[in-house]
């Protein structure tokens, strides 16, 4: 068996790793609490972090 687990929680990854690249193009605005401002460049520091998590383990379900 090819460990389902690790297919859904690759897809999962990559998934949110979409979602952090999105909020970065876009620039959506995050407010903390009315008094700390979250910048953008974060998420696309996110992005590519989780999409190296997703393409990892879905290559290693290859093996």
């Amino acid at each position: 068996m090819k460990r389902p687990a690790s297919l859904v929680i690759g897809i999962l990854l990559l998934f949110l790793a979409f979602a952090q690249l999105l909020r970065f193009i876009i620039a959506v605005p995050i407010v903390v609490a009315n008094c700390v401002s979250i910048p953008a460049w974060p998420s696309a520091v996110a992005a590519i972090f989780l999409a190296l998590l997703g393409v990892w383990l879905l290559n290693e379900r290859k093996q």
